[in-house]
Order: structure tokens, then C-alpha cells, then sequence
């Protein structure tokens, strides 16, 4: 029954990839899995609880997480004395369902995660491009046309399913908001499992790791995300520069980013613009031509006006104005009005370190650094023991720097991808360590 359970779980959370959403109410978006989870849980506590009062160390760090959200959770309650906005609270409720569920899988073996990881991200990624070489096929106008509907229109950008929803009134699907860089650091996950294998393994035995890392790589420079991008780069800069330079990395290696730049020279040179070729040009000549970027600059604004919101409402600081965007959006049209007079500001955050400042307050900022400290503390003491670790690390660094400007760790699938992939590296330490000992 236990066993059961926590595979219910475990599955679950890897399934979701390939999973789309269901839209219940407007802004309330669920994964199917989700219900499933909340079931599970549930019985969890009521059959076996104490079972989990004693989970592995390396879990400690989700707690912090838990905190930031439960902190979250009050703080919109508490802005329901202004206006009531169930959306916000029930993400939030969302976000320590995924946290409560990586914590009970916590215990499980992970014997099977590889092969399932890859066979998940194998069909999603092959999904993705299937739909994305359907809608050019299908596209009335030129590819110029439709590449540049590929880097704008979030109903062409090849960015999985977790922001494809089906609505029940009328049952038909449409795209939410984009997740290019939600996706995109899951594509990065992907590229690093399988890097890790074919760097330690016969690459001849593992044909279809070379096909995941082809896979994701393309995919990647359909997509947008700059911050998918810095972090792929930063990933393959620290890991490979020194082998580099040293002249000691295999061959296939070499060959194969030589093979990447020449692509990318080519297709630049024919003016094939990609997604993430026009972003780029965009985001230069929006610097060169004036001295910014319009999305930078509404994401900036928006951070000083959270900033100068606590000149004029001090108390906020403490108690955040919740997971509610009617009220945080008034608090920041007072404050733009009284100190700022900016003409256009983002809506949300867009960073996962002020998320937790303006909703949950300076507690919940100092709960999700706690998070991260600790999750960097523990994946650089095991980044020694194989190349997937070391990988893990530098993805971490590189997530810990994207959601300064982003907050792709508050969704639900990189959340799920992310802490399956930091349980299963502790596990495969935790058991090697073992073995040795015992021998």
C-alpha cells in the first residue's frame, strides 16, 4: 500500500511533461496528475503518517520552500481584507502540494528514473517539435512571417505542454501565458542527464542519449529564453572550458558544438531567423538604439516599485500583499502615482526573489535564500562524485541567476523536474557511498 502510494506520487510528478492542463475556472489551471496527488496525499496522512516523520537529510532544504509558500498563504488571506482573488491562493496552495509531495517520494528508490526521465523527455520534446513543424506546414504565410509568430505569439512558441489548457466549457484548448523559460531550463535538465551519460559511458550503447541531446538542443534554439540559454551556456562553459583548454575532451564533443556553431553561422547567414535568433536581435538593437528593452525595463520598474511601495506602506515589508494581483497592482499604482511616475510597469514580480518579497514579505525572501544557500551548499559537496553532480551544480548556479530576473522555480513543471532530478543525484551518492562501505 505504501510502495503504491509513493509511485502514484513519484509518477505523477515525472509525468508531467507530457501532460496538458485543465482550465476548472478562470485562472485556475490543473494538471490532472494534481487531483491525483492531493488524493494521495491525503490518504498518506491518514494511513501512514508517522513513516514520514524522519525523511533524509538532503531534504532539509524543501522545507524552507514550504515556508516561503505557507508565509504566501497568510499573507493572501490577509489581503482578502482588500479584495479577494481565489487564483492566487489557490497557486499558492498548488506550490506546497508539489513541495509536500517531493518530500514524501523522498524515500523512494529511484531505480527506474533514468530510463522513464528520457523516455518522458523524449515524447514531450518530439511532441513539441511534431506541433511546431505542423504549424509552419500549415501556415498560409511566409517562414519569415512564421518565425517571427515563433518568437511573439505564445500559441507558436515550442514550449512543451505545461501551459496548454483544456477549458470545460467548451472543450477546446488554448495557450497561457509563455513558460519559454520554464521549458527551457527542463530542456537544459534533459541535455545534462544525458551529457552525463555519454560522457561516462560507450556512446555507441547509448544512441538514444545522443539523440535526447540533439533533441533538446534544437528545441532549445527554437524557443526564446534568454534565461534558458545562459544557463545551457554557463553549464557547458564550466564544465567543458577546462577540458577545452587542455585539449583533453573526446572528439565527438568537439565535433559536435563545431557542428552547432556552423549550423547556427549558416542559418544566420541565409536569414533563417529563429525564436531565439530574433529575440537576441532584438534585445541588441533595442540596447543600441535606446539604451534598453522594453520587457527589462517593465520587469525593472515594477522591482523599484515593490522597493518604494515600503517607504509608503511600511508594514508590508512583514506581512507582503499576498498572492493577489488586484491587490498588489493597487498598492503599486499608489505608490508609481506618489514616488515613481513611471508610464508602463509589469504586473507580477518576474523574479522569483521579489515573488517572495512583495507576496509573502521579508520573511518569505529570507526562507527562499534559505533554500537556495542550502541547495547550493549541498549540490557543490557532491559535485566531485561524477559528472552528472557536477553538471547539477552548475544548473543549479546558473537557475539561481535566471530567477533574479524570472521566477521559472515557482512553476509547477520545472519544481517537480528539478527536485525529482536533486532527490535521484543525493540517492545515487547516498547508494555508491553505501556500497563502498559495505565492501
Amino acid at each position: 500500500m505504501r510502495v503504491s502510494l509513493n509511485n502514484i506520487l513519484f509518477y505523477s510528478l515525472l509525468t508531467l511533461p507530457i501532460s496538458f492542463k485543465i482550465q476548472f475556472y478562470e485562472g485556475v489551471f490543473l494538471y490532472p496528475q494534481e487531483i491525483i496527488m492531493a488524493l494521495v496525499i491525503l490518504l498518506i496522512v491518514i494511513v501512514d503518517s508517522k513513516r514520514y516523520l524522519h525523511l533524509p537529510k538532503y531534504i532539509s532544504p524543501f522545507f524552507y520552500y514550504l515556508i516561503s509558500i505557507g508565509i504566501i498563504v497568510l499573507c493572501t488571506l490577509i489581503s482578502f481584507a482588500n479584495y479577494i482573488d481565489i487564483s492566487g491562493l489557490f497557486k499558492s496552495i498548488k506550490y506546497g502540494l508539489y513541495i509536500v509531495a517531493i518530500c514524501l517520494i523522498a524515500k523512494n528508490n529511484f531505480y527506474s528514473f533514468v530510463d522513464t526521465f528520457n523516455k518522458i523527455a523524449f515524447l514531450s520534446i518530439l511532441f513539441t517539435i511534431s506541433l511546431y513543424a505542423i504549424q509552419w506546414y500549415n501556415y498560409p504565410g511566409s517562414t519569415g512571417d512564421y518565425f517571427s509568430l515563433t518568437t511573439w505569439d505564445v500559441n507558436y512558441v515550442p514550449s512543451g505542454l505545461s501551459n496548454l489548457n483544456l477549458s470545460l466549457s467548451d472543450f477546446t484548448f488554448s495557450r497561457s501565458a509563455g513558460n519559454h523559460g520554464i521549458y527551457g531550463s527542463y530542456l537544459v535538465l534533459v541535455y545534462i542527464l544525458n551529457i552525463h551519460i555519454l560522457v561516462s559511458e560507450n556512446i555507441k550503447e547509448n544512441k538514444f542519449s545522443l539523440i535526447l541531446v540533439i533533441l533538446a538542443v534544437f528545441n532549445l534554439l527554437l524557443l526564446t529564453s534568454r534565461e534558458s540559454i545562459l544557463i545551457f551556456v554557463l553549464v557547458n562553459a564550466a564544465f567543458f572550458l577546462k577540458d577545452l583548454l587542455r585539449l583533453r575532451i573526446k572528439k565527438i564533443y568537439f565535433y559536435f558544438f563545431i557542428a552547432l556553431s556552423v549550423f547556427l553561422i549558416v542559418i544566420i547567414s541565409k536569414g533563417v531567423n529563429l525564436g531565439l535568433i530574433n529575440k537576441i536581435q532584438y534585445t541588441i538593437e533595442s540596447f543600441s538604439t535606446s539604451g534598453g528593452e522594453q520587457n527589462l525595463n517593465l520587469r525593472f520598474n515594477v522591482w523599484v516599485l515593490i522597493l518604494l511601495s515600503y517607504l509608503l506602506f511600511p508594514l508590508h515589508l512583514l506581512i507582503g500583499y499576498g498572492y493577489n494581483e488586484p491587490n498588489f497592482i493597487d498598492y503599486l499604482e499608489q505608490t508609481n502615482a506618489e514616488l515613481a511616475h513611471f508610464q508602463h510597469f509589469a504586473t507580477v514580480p518576474e523574479s522569483l526573489f521579489f515573488v517572495m518579497l512583495a507576496y509573502g514579505g521579508i520573511l518569505a525572501l529570507i526562507s527562499i535564500c534559505l533554500f537556495f544557500l542550502t541547495i547550493l551548499l549541498k549540490t557543490f559537496n557532491l559535485r566531485k562524485f561524477s559528472p552528472l553532480h557536477t553538471l547539477f551544480f552548475y544548473f543549479v548556479i546558473g537557475l539561481l541567476i535566471t530567477n533574479n530576473t524570472g521566477a521559472s522555480l515557482m512553476s509547477d513543471l520545472l519544481l517537480a523536474q528539478f527536485s525529482l532530478f536533486y532527490i535521484f543525484i543525493n540517492k545515487t551518492y547516498e547508494q555508491d557511498k553505501a556500497v563502498a562501505y559495505n565492501r
